[in-house]
């Protein structure tokens, strides 16, 4: 059996100052979905504060904004280390890209597509969220678990919290196991190269883009050209964060 292949079976102990900012940042992205959820969701001006809770301030500011602060700013290390790289890129594409047409294969029994102008806005808001959670669940909180604990038992852990997330929504608790399952699939994917593009833009978002057409959720357009402008400011962040990386730290791999 290969080294490579042993160290994914490996389970050590070397928690550090980077479980703290994971703990915290969980703690804030929730409280941000609950209080969208159940504090301000029900009330009249309801809509944009929630959009504004959930996609601007935890999706966007807490969810992406916080690993990239914490690892290129306080860290010292390069975008790489949340599964934004060019590293193994064809690899990653190519691999996300059958995962989702057997994904699609399997969900597609039933379906049935909304009209292009209701289907638009479910497709910007899958976009959004879902390169929220490849960044942050995967790229981030998986990776610094497997820093301090090794793969096993950052894939339970964090598919555990990945579920438990979703406290936020209200979900019950048979969700929830449903979730973790979900979490840990994402993850081993996810874990073959490293790489955000293994999950996004077509793999985890097609997943939750099924999902809200069979829960039959429905979105005006502006709620459409709100998650559009939540990618663009996304990826804002992401290049800030690479801009930083190449003007402080020369030395590491450019995103």
């Amino acid at each position: 059996m290969s080294k490579k292949l042993l160290s994914i079976f490996a389970i050590y102990w070397r928690p550090n100052k980077d479980l703290i900012a994971v703990v915290l940042s969980w703690v804030l992205v929730v409280t941000a979905l609950y209080t969208a959820t159940f504090v301000v969701g029900s009330t009249v001006a309801g809509g944009m504060a929630y959009f504004g809770l959930y996609a601007v301030l935890g999706a966007t500011l807490i969810g992406v904004g916080i690993p990239l602060y914490w690892t290129v700013v306080i860290r010292k290390r390069p975008v790489s280390d949340l599964g934004l790289t060019r590293e193994r890129l064809g690899v990653s594409i190519t691999l996300q890209l059958i995962f989702a047409v057997l994904q699609f294969s399997g969900a597609y029994r039933g379906l049935k597509i909304p009209t292009l102008e209701s289907l638009l806005p479910l497709v910007a808001l899958s976009l959004a969220i879902g390169l929220f959670e490849a960044i942050y669940w995967r790229g981030w909180v998986l990776l610094r678990l497997e820093e301090a604990f090794g793969f096993l038992p950052a894939l339970i852990l964090g598919s555990a919290l990945y579920a438990a997330y979703h406290i936020g929504y209200g979900m019950p608790a048979s969700e929830m196991v449903f979730l973790f399952f979900i979490g840990v699939m994402y993850a081993i994917a996810f874990r073959i190269t490293k790489n955000v593009f293994m999950l996004w833009p077509v793999f985890q978002p097609m997943g939750q883009l099924v999902t809200l057409i069979k829960d039959g959720l429905s979105l005006p357009l502006l709620a459409g050209l709100g998650f559009i402008e939540v990618l663009i400011l996304m990826w804002f962040l992401i290049w800030l964060a690479a801009r930083y990386q190449r003007k402080h730290n020369q030395n590491v791999k450019e995103i």
